[in-house]
């Protein structure tokens, strides 16, 4: 486990990573379709290269990517890069963003979740079969209930990253090839019903 201030300081980088929207841009990509190289992320961007490789190296200073593979494409080394962590700012580290840059940060999340649902639908992958679970429930809670509530959901995104690991080793036994799965959850304060 991390010390206090191995944490303290993967907070503050990971804050400073916040700063920019295009690093803050290629961290949700890395987060969420894995390993990608510079070439190909400012593709899925719509940026310049040279712009996305210069953040990219920023975001491995700040210790929020890596480098895990090179590859030689035409005389030229192709660089591959992942993220360090899954999430972009972690609850503790909410109050010490910039306010400015909050609402970026929530549109950042919360834009793919509905462009996940979207396409799922227009596809006609979405209520197919009975193989998806999509709710909203409105609750009344006391402010201990809604502590309750906060702890069930940060349960629940732990362990979908250890049926993510167990399903990982499944595949790589058996060779089957993975579902692009979209999990979302929410858990806030509206101002009523």
């Amino acid at each position: 486990m991390a010390t206090k201030a191995a944490r303290r300081q993967a907070n503050e980088n990971r804050l400073k990573a916040m700063q920019h929207p295009l690093r803050r841009a290629i961290l949700l990509l890395l987060v969420e379709k894995g390993v990608s190289s510079p070439v190909e992320m400012a593709r899925v961007l719509g940026d310049d290269t040279r712009s996305v490789t210069y953040h990219v190296k920023r975001l491995v200073d700040l210790d929020c990517a890596e480098l895990v593979r090179e590859e030689k494409v035409r005389g030229a080394i192709k660089h591959y890069y992942r993220a360090t962590d899954r999430h972009l700012v972690d609850t503790d580290e909410w109050e010490d963003l910039d306010p400015a840059l909050r609402d970026g940060v929530l549109a950042d999340v919360m834009q793919p979740t509905v462009d996940d649902f979207t396409a799922s639908v227009q596809a006609g992958i979405l209520g197919s079969d009975n193989r998806f679970h999509v709710t909203r429930t409105p609750l009344t809670l006391d402010q201990a209930g809604f502590g309750e509530a906060l702890a069930a959901h940060e349960r629940l995104y732990h362990e979908l990253f250890e049926i993510e690991a167990k399903s990982a080793e499944r595949r790589a036994r058996s060779g089957e090839t993975g579902l692009p799965i979209s999990s979302s959850q929410g858990c806030y304060l509206v101002p009523g019903f």
